[in-house]
């Protein structure tokens, strides 16, 4: 049984591309319903390769050198293509990969601070 991700849940970028790379698409998140609020499923579907800019927000995957983003107005899961091509006998581990693909291609970021309460009172009572 394929498994659900809430809609909220289905792009939540937590990194962004420090530079240009190419990524082999995987599949795609295809919802559950007619409404934006319905959940969204993995669909498997292997794609074409595509850049990957710097600066375009991500959602590092939990596993391997993979990661999620939006294409042509999908969620997309991507695998990281890496340059420099290695003999498949010299290629290393899935931990090692995804270790030099979030040395190499990926930033993290924090979100921006909220205001706090007092201060959207005070701005609410001065407008």
């Amino acid at each position: 049984m394929p498994r659900r991700v809430d809609a909220r849940d289905v792009l939540d970028p937590n990194a962004h591309a420090r530079r240009a790379f190419r990524a082999r698409v995987v599949g795609h998140f295809a919802r559950t319903g007619p409404n934006a609020w319905d959940d969204y499923e993995f669909v498997a579907e292997p794609g074409k390769d595509l850049d990957v800019l710097p600066g375009i927000p991500i959602q590092v995957e939990e596993h391997g050198p993979s990661f999620r983003t939006r294409s042509r107005g999908r969620v997309v899961r991507a695998e990281w293509i890496p340059s420099g091509g290695a003999a498949d006998s010299d290629r290393p581990g899935l931990a090692a990969l995804r270790a030099r693909f979030l040395a190499e291609c990926v930033e993290g970021f924090a979100e921006a601070a909220g205001q706090g309460a007092g201060a959207v009172i005070v701005r609410k009572l001065r407008g």
